[in-house]
């Protein structure tokens, strides 16, 4: 293993953000370097036009502004065509992330991603490159063959419009369920992905996200903390994580890892700067991982 792996592995992040987040943050391009790709979560309480809002922001900003389409939050495909084409048009949105959402009932007529792939507004409004979901711990809604069965048919959509299609994956905390899902859906993905790694946060509030999105058997690596109490109050970092992946992608050629996508629990601020010392080379190998200098 070496850093230049670590750093390769990094180059290119996304990293999540929010419209509340936004209120908090003068300037994202003082954390993160130009043409970062933003993804804009639909968490409730978020409107079409604060997200075409942040879209424009960011994009002044010189980044690249993701917004999460969410099929189950969009009240119908009118209501959907009528979103793409301001999120176009206003913000200069080329790229999306398109999801069925976790909510038990969809507030319109839309409950998964494969309608809105099917429905044509995306290539109607010229947006020819798009993230579609990964779930390496499964879904705690969806059976197996289910998920399997989708991404097949994501596959097939890539493969008759000619898009950009990849995936984004839920965030995990150990590369463990990568390997195995990757293996899993080797019979029908040929689309890369990005790996959802959580940033750095602390315990118990990694431990919260982890119980509320139905993470499985990886959250063991970070609910081992927990036996600690005074524990749950330390910042934890991804780093085992990263050395592992970058071992696994090292190790397996055919591997259709492309990068890292960061959830930032812990604040988008803190995890930006931990990444950038990162991918300057600015950190140590360890035994258990790395260590920034």
């Amino acid at each position: 293993m070496t850093k230049q792996l670590i750093q390769d592995l990094l180059a290119g992040f996304s990293i999540e953000t929010t419209v509340r987040e936004s209120q908090r943050l003068e300037r994202f391009s003082d954390h993160v370097p130009p043409g970062t790709c933003l993804y804009i979560a639909h968490v409730p309480g978020t409107s079409p036009d604060d997200t075409v809002a942040l879209a424009k922001r960011l994009r002044a900003e010189g980044l690249e502004p993701v917004p999460h389409i969410v099929a189950r939050r969009i009240e119908s495909q009118t209501m959907l065509d009528r979103f793409l084409g301001r999120l176009v048009g206003e913000a200069g949105v080329t790229q999306v992330l398109v999801v069925a959402g976790d909510i038990a009932k969809p507030e319109g007529e839309l409950d998964s991603a494969l309608q809105i792939l099917d429905s044509g507004l995306l290539e109607k409004h010229g947006i020819r490159k798009l993230g579609v979901a990964g779930h390496p711990e499964g879904h705690r809604d969806v059976a197996d063959p289910v998920l399997h069965e989708a991404l097949k048919r994501k596959n097939d959509y890539a493969r008759r419009t000619g898009a950009d299609v990849y995936i984004a994956t839920q965030f995990t905390f150990s590369a463990g369920p990568i390997r195995a899902w990757e293996a899993a859906m080797a019979d029908v993905n040929e689309l890369r992905y990005m790996v959802g790694v959580p940033g750095l946060a602390k315990i118990s509030t990694l431990l919260k996200y982890a119980l509320e999105c139905g993470v499985g058997p990886s959250i063991q690596a970070v609910s081992k903390h927990a036996r600690n109490l005074t524990k749950l109050v330390t910042v934890a970092a991804p780093d085992e994580m990263l050395v592992e992946l970058a071992a696994y992608k090292e190790a397996t050629p055919s591997s259709r890892l492309a990068g890292v996508h960061f959830f930032p629990f812990g604040g988008l601020k803190r995890t930006a700067e931990w990444v950038a010392r990162i991918a300057a080379g600015d950190f140590e190998l360890t035994k258990s991982g790395l260590k920034t200098t």
